[in-house]
C-alpha cells in the first residue's frame, strides 16, 4: 500500500497486518537533464514494483528520497529514517534503490533488507526479491 492510502482509522485497523515500511531512495543529483531525472524515477519505479505487486497488504511504501548519492550523510539520515520508521510501529524496514548499493548498506542504514540495481544497472530477478522479502519474515535474513 502507499502511504497516502491510509487514513488515521484505517491505519488503526491495519496496522497489526502492514509490518513492513518501504523507504524509496532515488539518487537524483540535480545535476539530470529532465529526460535523465525520468529514466532514473522509472528504474526506481521498477524496483518497487518487484516488492510492492506481490507483498501489497504486508508493505507500507513511504515517499522516496530523491536526492543524495551513497555518501555518509545520505547514509545518516537513511539510518534515522529507518530508526523512525520503527519508533511509529513498523517491524521490518526495507530500503529500494534505483542504483547499486554499496556492500555496507544495509549495516550503515540500518535496514533490514536493502532491494537496488546491481553494479551493472540491471533490475534483481523477480525471484530473488521474492526469496529475500520472505526470507526477511521468517527471521533468516
Amino acid at each position: 500500500m502507499k502511504f497516502s492510502e491510509l487514513s488515521a482509522d484505517g491505519w488503526a485497523e491495519l496496522a497489526p497486518y502492514l509490518d513492513t515500511a518501504v523507504l524509496p531512495v532515488s539518487g537524483l543529483q540535480g545535476t539530470e537533464m529532465p529526460h535523465e531525472a525520468t529514466a532514473v524515477l522509472e528504474r526506481l519505479r521498477d524496483v518497487l514494483d518487484l516488492i510492492e505487486i506481490p507483498f501489497k497488504g504486508r508493505i507500507v511504501t513511504y515517499p522516496a528520497c530523491q536526492y543524495g548519492t551513497w555518501t555518509p550523510e545520505l547514509s545518516s539520515q537513511l539510518q534515522s529514517l529507518s530508526s523512525n520508521l520503527r519508533q511509529v510501529g513498523f517491524k521490518y524496514v526495507v530500503i529500494v534503490m534505483a542504483f547499486g548499493a554499496p556492500s555496507e548498506a544495509k549495516v550503515e542504514t540500518g535496514a533490514d533488507l536493502i532491494i537496488s540495481l546491481s553494479e551493472q544497472g540491471e533490475l534483481p530477478s523477480g525471484t530473488d526479491v521474492n526469496d529475500a522479502v520472505r526470507q526477511l519474515w521468517l527471521g533468516r535474513a
